[in-house]
């Protein structure tokens, strides 16, 4: 005879054991689909314009509206630097040399004179901004990582890039309140055609 027939209690022990088993496992498989099902559903809220950087317009440069993206958008900094580097930009964009040297720390100013400056920026637009990341760095300063796209003259563009459109990248030193943007490292910005 088995151990069932007998009624045996170490048969009715495995029994149990098992049923609670299968209970815990479809437990476990309705609860994991039910939270993939919700986390699924949560990927698509919130603005994508944030998340992901706007690919390039087709032929301008774009907006000079600088954005932040959600990650520099919660640095502390977020605000002063966007702030400030819209002024930067709008300067560039403006040609005003003035506007300019306020975004910029004075060893920047000093090795671009008004002259040297308005030749760099003549044809120029910057448009398509924003701040991917903000680093900290010591002593009350700040690296932004940033990404633009900058349309001139093909003749007024880098001697490396002579194109109409150039779809910049790369890493923007500020430092001090405001900021001012400080001097980064040659290659910082790097370009290629758009």
């Amino acid at each position: 005879m088995s151990d069932e027939a007998t009624g045996r209690p170490g048969t009715r022990l495995r029994a149990r054991r098992t049923i609670l088993v299968v209970v815990v496992l479809v437990v476990v498989l309705v609860g994991g689909g039910i939270g993939a099902a919700v986390a699924g559903i949560r990927s698509f809220e919130g603005s994508a314009p944030l998340y992901a950087p706007p690919g390039p317009p087709s032929s301008s440069a774009g907006s000079s509206e600088v954005t932040l993206s959600l990650d520099a958008m919660a640095h502390p900094a977020g605000e002063s630097v966007r702030s400030q580097l819209q002024r930067y930009f709008d300067a560039i964009n403006a040609k005003d040399y003035q506007g300019w040297s306020d975004t910029v720390v004075p060893e920047r100013v000093a090795r671009q004179p008004e002259q040297a400056w308005q030749a760099g920026v003549r044809t120029t637009v910057d448009g398509t901004i924003r701040v991917d990341r903000i680093d900290d760095r010591p002593a009350d300063a700040v690296l932004a990582l940033v990404r633009f796209v900058s349309t001139q003259d093909p003749a007024d563009a880098p001697e490396m890039l002579r194109t109409g459109r150039i779809c910049w990248r790369g890493s923007l030193p500020l430092t001090g309140s405001p900021p001012r943007i400080d001097t980064g490292a040659a290659g910082s910005l790097v370009g290629t055609p758009c």
